[in-house]
């Protein structure tokens, strides 16, 4: 059978070429002014990752980066990442994108470069097989998985997935699992936030899966709902490393907010070296920022990743041994209500979860999950260049996913965003 996986993370692209799935592009106008790319993380200024900082910069943990490598010799990567299957490099810069928001430590533009919610930790990556036409296909991931559960690496980030359900990568999940390793998966992407297929390996039971929202704290443009959401983190407009001429893109999807999550996780096992995967989860879970709607939600989970609240919770963190995203909505969890408040209980339809055996009919087209626009920054004074849509995608024959692209190259260095719309009583960032 031919499933695709696609990667959660739309990346932009110095040449063209020819798209295999199409998702909406983006236009971002040349800046009035350059900015450094530090001043343009504003999902960092949002969590207060100075005050964070003070704490934690996660030092200890080892974060495993299941992609397309990591361009090790990227400036704000010297020194992060840890040798594995990454001899030859990134093959498209999806990887390294994904490494950078988790590890980065902005040594480029006299510190004002890509910082990675966790500088203080590691990156192992494992680079999986390409296919002809772009991807990763699945037993190339399954095998990517199961080598990250056999390594140092506490935390496995996935920042790919796909509505295709194999045998085999279902299998890798479960050995990785039983391993003890906390994998976060990206939910997914789709244009107009309209398909709600479950997303592999994100579905799968045990797996904390993540969503993306913008800096007002709404889905993302390109968000996927679903009952197999478990927490939704920064995923529109992130900018990151990446390998394009100008070492900088900006995007939007799921493979970033997982990818910050992977960080936050990797805090707040560095405070709490002795915790089990299940008991970060739980953390998180319960610290998590609440949407103004009744949870568990498909577009949220459980809330917005708090790391400032993860790592000043005090409460205990629940059994070692329980998964808390296995038994309940979908094999979604029910975290610890906050004081005077309930989770709003699963209705029986929810709390079916998705079918590990069949994978989708043969109709179902494949998801694509390519998150994020990632937009190449110039370093010059060249105005806006060419824009290059592709997708990218994981097929089950010999090679691995990469995700669509929509590349823009935009006057030095990139544009300035719009400010925040906080909500009333404050930004969903910052609840008390």
């Amino acid at each position: 059978m031919s499933g695709r996986l696609t990667r959660t993370f739309r990346m932009s692209a110095t040449l063209g070429a020819l798209l295999i799935i199409m998702v909406g592009a983006g236009h971002f106008a040349p800046p009035a002014h350059a900015e450094s790319i530090r001043a343009q993380q504003w999902y960092l200024d949002a969590w207060k990752i100075d005050d964070v900082w003070k704490t934690t910069r996660g030092a200890g943990v080892t974060v495993a980066v299941v992609d397309s490598g990591v361009d090790a010799t990227h400036l704000d990567l010297v020194g992060q990442t840890l040798p594995s299957l990454n001899t030859a490099g990134d093959q498209d810069g999806h990887g390294t994108a994904m490494a950078s928001l988790i590890v980065g430590q902005g040594q480029a533009g006299g510190g004002q470069g890509a910082f990675g919610i966790a500088p203080g930790a590691k990156v192992l990556p494992f680079r999986t097989n390409p296919a002809p036409v772009g991807g990763i296909d699945q037993p190339s991931l399954a095998e990517g998985v199961r080598l990250a559960a056999d390594s140092p690496a506490k935390v496995i980030n996935l920042s790919v997935g796909s509505n295709i359900n194999t045998p085999a990568l279902k299998d890798a999940v479960t050995y990785a699992l039983g391993k003890g390793k906390l994998l976060i998966a990206a939910s997914g992407n789709t244009p107009n936030n309209q398909d709600n297929t479950p997303v592999y390996p994100a579905a799968y039971p045990g797996v904390l899966s993540v969503s993306a929202v913008n800096r007002d704290g709404e889905p993302a443009n390109n968000s996927v709902r679903g009952s197999w959401t478990s927490l939704a983190a920064p995923g529109q407009e992130i900018a990151s490393a990446c390998v394009s001429q100008t070492h900088y893109c900006v995007g939007t999807g799921s493979s970033s907010a997982t990818a910050l999550t992977s960080g936050v996780a990797a805090l707040v096992w560095s405070v709490h070296p002795d915790w089990t995967a299940n008991q970060v989860i739980r953390r998180l879970l319960d610290t998590a920022n609440r949407p103004n709607e009744p949870i568990p939600s498909d577009a949220f989970g459980y809330g917005i990743v708090s790391p400032r609240k993860a790592l000043a919770a005090t409460d205990t963190p629940g059994p070692a041994d329980v998964n808390p995203l296995v038994g309940v909505r979908g094999d979604k969890p029910a975290p610890s209500a906050p004081a005077g408040t309930a989770p709003s209980a699963p209705s029986a339809a929810a709390s079916a979860p998705p079918s590990a055996t069949a994978p989708p009919a043969a109709a179902t087209a494949p998801k694509s999950d390519d998150d994020s626009l990632l937009v190449p920054i110039l370093v010059g004074t060249i105005a806006a260049a060419a824009l290059v849509a592709g997708a990218a995608v994981i097929t089950t024959r010999r090679r691995r996913a990469r995700e669509s692209a929509h590349r823009q190259a935009v006057a030095p260095p990139w544009p300035t965003p719009p400010p925040p719309t906080y909500h009333p009583g404050g930004s969903p960032y910052d609840q008390r």
